[in-house]
């Protein structure tokens, strides 16, 4: 497979796998957890946190940041085609929406979270550190998605336009 296929080809399967990530977190995973007692809530938040820093993920996660971009790149042949258009849009709402937002929110409350000590706190301790964890958590966490999916979907429209295609004026 030529090069340019193949990279705007890893960065949408990597911006696609993210957003279903997410996605899965902001429409399965989060509900159930909002049903756990307090303790279980901040156990199990903070077991999840451990078990996602693996490489499968933090391939794909970082993959789509490096990915995005060196696709833009390579279709610059045209500065103003659509297909670049989309995938620079993608690189930018990616960057700044999920992986920004993430390193800049997500992944403090994490760390924060991950040192409360559950097994020696008061139940009145444990009902505040879920407060001031999962209320920004989730908000933030709102964000990176629908960056995410609207990366992905940028990254779907740079696929389907044909790739000398000008941009719509």
């Amino acid at each position: 497979m030529p090069l340019k296929p193949m990279i705007l080809a890893l960065a949408t399967t990597t911006t696609g796998l993210v957003t279903g990530v997410f996605y899965g977190f902001s429409v399965a995973i989060n509900p159930a957890l909002a049903r756990l007692p307090d303790r279980d809530y901040i156990t199990t938040m903070q077991i999840i946190n451990k078990v996602i820093q693996n490489p499968l993920f933090a391939g794909s996660f970082v993959g789509a940041p490096l990915l995005l971009p060196w696709a833009t790149a390579l279709h610059m042949r045209r500065l103003y085609s659509r297909r670049v258009v989309l995938l620079g849009a993608a690189t930018m709402v990616y960057t700044v929406g999920s992986l920004g937002v993430t390193l800049a929110v997500n992944i403090p409350l994490n760390e924060q979270l991950a040192a409360f000590p559950t097994a020696r706190a008061t139940p009145a301790e444990t009902a505040a550190a879920r407060t001031a964890f999962a209320t920004p958590w989730n908000r933030w966490h709102l964000v990176r998605t629908l960056a995410s999916t609207a990366a992905f979907l940028l990254t779907i429209g740079a696929c389907l336009c044909p790739p000398s295609a000008p941009r719509a004026t």
